[in-house]
């Protein structure tokens, strides 16, 4: 006998006729009453990993169990072991609270007598007692989450899947539904949520999950994956700085220093640039020569056949692109005729197309005077850091230094670049979502 709830293996999600592969040969294990995090960039495939789990969509490849029933085979059972309450959202808002839940109620076939205690019972669980008989147009948007929770406990489920649960909410409001959470989690509901706040994730799971490009690259508690970034953050601010060229030639002179590990243009809340030379290595590769990965890279990057392999397989060959500056995409840009063009990934896509275009000009980028280094014993090494500055005649303006935080340890494993979906793909792929959950 397991005690997981779930289990997921080699599962794979291909949209478009085989043109966007959104979840790719992911495995993974969640316990009973365990809180779960899902975090990733945009289009990470987070949500589509949940409808999966959930039945709302059909796996291309993989299998996953969900309380024991597999997700394709009794998908029935699937649905009546789960709640979920969807990141868009799905309240009738012409309707009362009571009648949202008992709608809910009826769709899941509970008799009258059964389905009003629990009605009774899960609005006094989320506080919306004295709600309930007011209309969900007047709800604010904190109490039209908590009854989307509510609903989704309707038929006792035994895991919860909460899909960005508090987006777009104050943060005391937040932090009330952080409390629900918890407090559901004590009556032994499996949690699986997924978040893009940081401190959301670190306050609530007991693991977590980073995924990027489909795949899943780090898991583990919040305190192990900090230890992995292990050392400080030292984030340094410059007095005005008129030749943004020259600011990065400190760079070498600073990572001589013993226990600097990287070095990145703006602040580690707000990286602006990595330097296309300093590879962020994680902590479990320590023999790895970052001398040759960057001789590799200095290959790939000159030949438009490989790129596209490295691309489409590789995280670290996306995201060096997407982080490099706009000289080395301009020259990467060059190697792309329109053929080539319409095999390459679509972030990638989008900023070669700009690049041609003429539309991207070095002014598209602010840029402030700011570095953020990566280093073991920050309190030890700031003085020498410090020193090398001064000698090069700049001046520092603020100093900040920090422990990893998971902040910290999702931009090591994702990057910094603001990913983005399109638009009419997610549209139809929650339309699609919605109207299956319907028929169900």
């Amino acid at each position: 006998m397991t005690d997981n709830i779930i289990e997921v293996k080699n599962l794979t999600k291909i949209y478009n006729e085989g043109n966007i592969l959104a979840v790719d040969n992911i495995s993974f294990e969640i316990q009973k009453g365990e809180i779960f995090a899902l975090l990733g960039p945009n289009g990470a495939g987070k949500t589509t990993t949940i409808s999966m789990l959930a039945t709302l969509l059909t796996p291309t490849e993989g299998e996953a169990t969900v309380n024991t029933f597999n997700i394709r085979k009794d998908s029935k059972s699937v649905r009546k072991s789960i709640g979920i309450v969807f990141q868009e959202p799905s309240l009738d808002s012409d309707m009362k609270g009571r009648e949202n839940l008992e709608l809910h109620a009826i769709l899941y076939g509970m008799p009258k007598k059964e389905r009003r205690d629990k009605i009774n019972e899960v609005l006094k669980l989320v506080n919306l007692e004295d709600k309930a008989d007011l209309y969900v147009k007047n709800y604010s948007g904190g109490m039209k989450r908590r009854l989307e929770i509510a609903r989704g406990l309707i038929h006792e489920p035994e895991v919860l899947f909460l899909d960005e649960p508090t987006l777009g909410l104050d943060p005391q409001t937040r932090r009330k539904i952080w409390e629900k959470i918890k407090g559901l989690n004590q009556l032994n509901i499996t949690i699986l949520l997924t978040t893009h706040y940081m401190e959301e994730a670190d306050e609530l799971a007991d693991r977590i999950c980073i995924m990027d490009h489909g795949k899943i690259i780090a898991m583990d508690t919040s305190e192990n994956l900090k230890k992995k970034l292990s050392g400080d953050i030292i984030d340094l601010e410059f007095e005005k700085i008129e030749n943004r060229i020259e600011f990065p030639q400190i760079f070498p002179e600073i990572m001589k220093i013993e226990g600097v590990r990287n070095i990145s243009l703006g602040d580690s809340k707000n990286n602006q640039e990595t330097m296309p030379m300093n590879i962020n290595l994680p902590a479990n590769m320590p023999n790895i020569n970052p001398e040759m990965i960057q001789a590799r890279m200095r290959e790939i990057m000159s030949d438009p056949k490989k790129l596209l392999n490295a691309w489409k397989k590789f995280p670290m060959a996306t995201q060096m692109f997407l982080d490099a500056p706009l000289e080395a995409k301009k020259q990467i840009a060059k190697l792309f005729d329109d053929n080539l063009l319409e095999q390459v990934p679509d972030s990638i896509k989008t900023e070669l197309i700009k690049i041609k275009k003429g539309d991207y000009s070095e002014e598209d980028t602010d840029f402030e005077p700011k570095i953020s280094i990566s280093c073991e014993d920050g309190g030890k090494q700031l003085p020498l850091i410090i020193q090398k500055i001064n000698k090069n005649n700049m001046k520092i303006k603020n100093v900040n230094m920090h422990r990893p935080t998971l902040e910290d340890v999702f931009l090591f494993f994702t990057g910094d670049a603001i990913r983005e979906e399109s638009s009419n793909r997610i549209k139809n792929i929650k339309k699609f979502i919605q109207m299956r959950q319907l028929r169900k």
